[in-house]
């Protein structure tokens, strides 16, 4: 298992929800296990709903890679990763399990208490890593463990592509260089079937709406 001690100075607040992308939970599990993949997780859960803890939080594992979010780089050091068997965009995308949501319900639930996580803390691979990640995808609904990430104040009557993806929490850098990609990880928050960087009115007034209600 791979691993690292959290320096004393990084408190873990975020959870960083990721799918397996391999093409079965056994694969997974030995990837996530094995100190040679250089890869880990604090927490599997199998379609069945199985749980597996398969480190403990108070350690860093290696789940977000190289990432980003709002004014934080490499957020491994400040998160804990839970990751959801699925094939994946690669070996066959699919519906998450109602087993899954109801686990992943159960486990953030336990995980923001212990933990005082708030629900904006609790974000995706593709946000994070959004020129590299497209997981845990467009066919992942948060409503369905109850979270809603976005509860802001509307200063104004009407915000830029660019405010708004500060405002969803992309970093800085990730704005400037990876824009369009930005917009596709939005679109997967958004649960869209067709992802593309399209700034469409339609999409800009979903955004809108996914930010300020």
């Amino acid at each position: 298992m791979n691993y690292s001690l959290r320096k004393k100075n990084k408190i873990v607040k975020y959870i960083v929800i990721h799918y397996t992308g391999m093409k079965n939970l056994k694969l997974a599990y030995k990837k996530l296990s094995n100190k040679n993949s250089n890869v880990s997780a604090h927490y599997l859960i199998s379609r069945k709903g199985i749980i597996f803890n398969l480190l403990c939080p108070k350690y860093k594992a290696w789940h977000a890679g190289k990432s980003k979010w709002k004014n934080i780089t490499n957020i491994n050091d400040y998160s804990i990763g839970i990751e959801l068997e699925n094939k994946g965009h690669e070996f066959g995308y699919s519906n998450f399990s109602k087993g899954q949501y109801n686990s992943t319900r159960k486990l953030i639930s336990f995980l923001k208490k212990n933990f005082k996580i708030s629900n904006k803390n609790i974000v995706f691979h593709s946000d994070i890593s959004p020129n590299r990640k497209r997981d845990p995808g467009e066919k992942f609904f948060i409503n369905k463990i109850n979270i809603n990430r976005f509860k802001k104040k509307k200063i104004k009557n009407k915000y830029s592509i660019n405010e708004m993806l500060v405002l969803y929490g992309f970093h800085n850098s990730y704005i400037k260089n990876h824009k369009n990609f930005c917009i596709e990880a939005v679109k997967r928050s958004l649960n869209y079937n067709n992802i593309n960087s399209t700034q469409s009115k339609k999409f800009l007034n979903d955004f809108n709406n996914l930010l300020f209600n």
